[in-house]
């Protein structure tokens, strides 16, 4: 028994200083030979992970209250499509088009109600470049974006009194915006899997914006509605600056 058990432990000893030489040799490639880093001609996605990770968090800390993972229509969950060149340069496509909706009915005292109704897109299109560094399963990565947004939300509160008829209104509807911008990009990520990786990363975006005219129109009981239009507007500088998000990338 004792001869046995000395052979199993040598055995298991030599298997994990095989392994460990194997891993040395070639620290990149699979037990089956697979490669875990991309290569030339390779496709990926790419898309943002925080609210998974914030799910599993959740998930350990006792409440009733875990919501599922959601995707949000800010541009840090934004999906990224890529095509390598090379093994360490890959031309990118970023794409969010996001939609929502939204309405709510409050009381407002005394039986009477009030309704909120609230909408808004958020587009953001654009073409990079992507650089990477290393030779083992942890990469480094940096580049830049160019892109363009547009984004537009609308908001209208309607009251109403014990008896369900109306009483006023208030519809804010802001202008369209508008903007082109350059944004850089640098992080990191591991291949915990052949072709499969998670890394975070942190951008920075300077840009130029056009808001255009918001209209705000109120109306109280029967008489006509009335409109006052905003003013327009334009920025240059600095948005979504400082915006670090986990990602996990799919190779194929």
């Amino acid at each position: 028994m004792k001869k046995l058990l000395l052979s199993v432990i040598a055995l298991y000893t030599f298997s994990v200083a095989n392994a460990q030489d194997e891993i040395l040799v070639n620290p990149i490639l699979s037990s089956k030979g697979e490669n875990y880093l991309p290569e030339m001609d390779d496709w990926a996605i790419s898309f943002n992970a925080d609210g998974i990770f914030e799910y599993i968090g959740n998930s350990f800390n006792g409440t009733a209250d875990n919501r599922g993972p959601e995707v949000d229509y800010v541009r840090n969950n934004t999906f990224v499509g890529k095509m390598f060149k090379s093994d360490k340069k890959a031309y990118r496509v970023v794409a969010n088009l996001g939609f929502g909706s939204d309405s709510d009915t409050n009381p407002a005292g005394a039986g009477a109600t009030e309704e909120i109704k609230s909408s808004a897109f958020d587009v953001a299109l654009g073409l990079g470049q992507e650089w990477r560094k290393g030779n083992t399963r942890l990469q480094g990565f940096y580049g830049a974006d160019a892109l363009i947004t547009a984004s537009s939300n609308k908001t209208k509160t309607e009251n109403f009194d014990v008896d369900g008829n109306f009483v006023d209104s208030n519809e804010f509807k802001s202008g369209l915006s508008l903007g082109l911008g350059v944004q850089g990009f640098i992080g990191a990520e591991y291949f915990i899997f052949p072709k499969f990786a998670i890394g975070a990363q942190y951008t920075y975006r300077v840009g130029f914006d056009l808001k255009g005219k918001a209209k705000t129109t109120t109306q109280t009981g029967t008489a006509d509605p009335v409109t006052v239009d905003g003013s327009k507007g334009s920025s240059f500088g600095l948005g979504n600056v400082g915006i670090a998000s986990i990602n996990l990338t799919l190779h194929f």
